[in-house]
């Protein structure tokens, strides 16, 4: 089995994450992990980029953005596969994106403000795989749950999280009959004590690829005590 973390976040692109690229490779390395997914804070989100470059043009930020995730893909090389993913945010409520590039994120300057009940339908359109994020989670910054059934997926064990919000989560996706549900570790540090993830019977070779697998129903949600901590 081939296993991959889908939400992982680094300290060059997310504000709240203090994970260099050689951390991520010795945490996903050490604990038996075929690759990752970086999905760093996007620029609607808890990014560093907006404060790095207040005054850049939208081009300039996602270039700045996408490299955090270039950054661990070259400390990873021959060690783990490093696929690009975003987390886009409204006021606590994240949706994980899967399908951008470097590129085609230059082309696309209105997800940053967009809605999400028009974001999600968007995605749809344009074929890019959206997975609620956590969608219980509380925290003091957080006013409210916000759901929203439109996404095609919805993140179900989220390791960073308590058990009541996975378990609300689960509930909420079965009730919806959402084929695609994941797992991931949300790891911002790698101190983090329990890691998440999804395993494959086929290594996953793009994220094109690993889409297709999840929207069949394959792969399989696990989590694990992360050794790298120990």
């Amino acid at each position: 089995m081939y296993r991959y973390e889908l939400h992982c976040h680094t300290a060059r692109s997310s504000a709240c994450a203090s994970l260099t690229p050689e951390e991520i490779v010795n945490v996903y390395t050490a604990n038996g992990y075929t690759g990752v997914f970086v999905t760093d804070h996007f620029l609607n989100g808890n990014t560093t980029v907006n404060r790095r470059l207040p005054n850049a043009s939208y081009e300039e930020k996602i270039e700045e953005f996408c490299k955090g995730y270039e950054e661990v893909k070259k400390a990873a090389e021959g060690k783990l596969d490093v696929f690009f993913g975003i987390e886009v945010s409204y006021r606590g409520t994240d949706i994980l994106l899967y399908g951008y590039d470097e590129e085609s994120l230059k082309k696309v300057p209105e997800i940053v403000d967009m809605k999400f009940s028009s974001l999600v339908k968007y995605c749809k359109e344009k074929d890019i795989l959206a997975v609620q994020a956590h969608p219980f989670r509380e925290d003091f910054y957080i006013d409210h749950i916000r759901l929203f059934p439109g996404t095609e997926g919805v993140e179900v064990l989220n390791s960073s999280r308590n058990e009541l919000c996975n378990k609300l989560g689960k509930f909420y996706a079965d009730s919806y009959g959402k084929i695609v549900q994941t797992g991931g570790s949300d790891i911002h540090h790698a101190s983090q004590k329990v890691l998440s993830g999804m395993e494959f019977e086929e290594k996953i070779t793009s994220v094109r690829h690993f889409i297709r697998l999840v929207r069949a129903g394959k792969g399989k949600i696990f989590h694990l005590e992360n050794k790298y901590s120990l």
